[in-house]
């Protein structure tokens, strides 16, 4: 008797054993609870035939590590791996269109995700909630929330990614901003650390904390490499500029009178604006404000831009219906102000 109950290519339920589990390749889809409760199942191999994983299918098995998403799936369903408490590593591929919340809830030991770009907005449904970090191999850090973006840092430098290209550029940026938050991870995950020397991503007002950081890892190799940077890595040019850089920095908080805790949530985003400001003496103003904060200000409304400025933002203006049309997230100059803990 067939392990395995399948109508017109659907897996509606498995009644095995468990153990080491080969779905058929005449499965197209995995049904809602297929494989639910299954304590036993040790590992599953799904063939490229299946194109859809229902809802709860995998939920409350309890004992695979890690599971192998084909490419062939585009659409994964609700709590589909919920529970699965051994989980440690899982792969959405990049023709998933569809990943219905939570599909991972539960899933404590989560500790390595990857997932088309697409997602990044819904990490926060998709993902577990758990106090350790959870590396990110996402390629786009635009629509990744600061809550997630240490763990895709540390992603990005893991996969050994370019640098030089559009999205590399954005990572770079932000592991620049952030050098003195993510040394402890660095430590923690070499690949990052070696990343930050490697660009000169360390600012020279950082060096003493960071290099003081890594002498209390008591690991000897990344002594020797922060010492070696330290001596070598930073010129005195580049010194001065990091010292007028923070000058400026300083100024902009106390003119702008914005919480320097607060603008991480921008650093590396792009804004536009429309219509006439009202606590802004003019767009320069803002963008100064805005470049302090390690964001930038654009005329052009495209893919690129994270935030429209409008003080009008349900009216039916030609702006405000193109930012609609692209998905940029239209706010109030209040709202924005709000948002940097601009005091005005």
């Amino acid at each position: 008797m067939s392990d395995f109950q399948i109508e017109n290519g659907e897996l509606v339920e498995y009644t095995g054993k468990g153990g080491d589990v080969v779905i058929p390749d005449s499965v197209t889809s995995i049904g809602d609870r297929a494989f639910y409760d299954c304590h036993r199942l040790t590992s599953i191999s799904i063939p490229d035939s299946v194109t859809s994983i229902g809802k709860e299918a995998f939920s409350n098995c309890s004992s695979p590590t890690s599971i192998s998403i084909p490419d062939s799936v585009t659409s994964i369903g609700e709590e589909a791996f919920s529970g699965c408490s051994r989980l440690t590593s899982i792969s959405v591929p990049d023709a998933v269109t569809s990943i219905e919340a939570p599909a991972f809830t539960e899933c404590e030991n989560l500790q390595d995700f990857t997932c088309p770009s697409s997602f990044a907005k819904q990490l926060q449904t998709i993902l577990p909630q758990t106090k350790t970090l959870i590396i990110l191999h996402i390629p786009d850090i635009s629509d990744i929330s600061a809550k997630f973006r240490p763990g895709a840092a540390v992603g990005f430098a893991e996969d050994n990614r370019d640098c030089t290209d559009e999205n590399g550029k954005a990572y770079v940026k932000y592991i620049k901003a952030n050098a003195a938050k993510l040394a402890g991870l660095a430590i923690e995950h070499p690949a990052l650390f070696y990343l930050m020397l490697r660009e000169k991503l360390i600012f020279a007002k950082d060096l003493d904390a960071f290099t003081k950081a890594v002498q209390d890892s008591g690991n000897t190799e990344l002594v020797a490499a922060i010492l070696d940077y330290a001596n070598s890595g930073v010129s005195e040019k580049d010194k001065a500029k990091v010292q007028q850089k923070k000058e400026t920095f300083d100024t902009n908080v106390t003119n702008f009178l914005f919480d320097a805790e607060q603008i991480e949530q921008i650093s590396g985003k792009t804004f536009a604006v429309t219509g006439r400001l009202k606590t802004f003496a003019n767009r320069n103003e803002l963008q100064a404000c805005l470049e302090a904060c390690g964001a930038t200000l654009t005329e052009r409304l495209s893919r690129d831009v994270n935030y429209l400025i409008t003080n009008t933002p349900d009216s039916g203006t030609a702006k405000n219906r193109e930012a609609e049309s692209l998905g940029i997230s239209r706010i109030t100059e209040a709202q924005f102000n709000e948002m940097v803990g601009r005091k005005v």
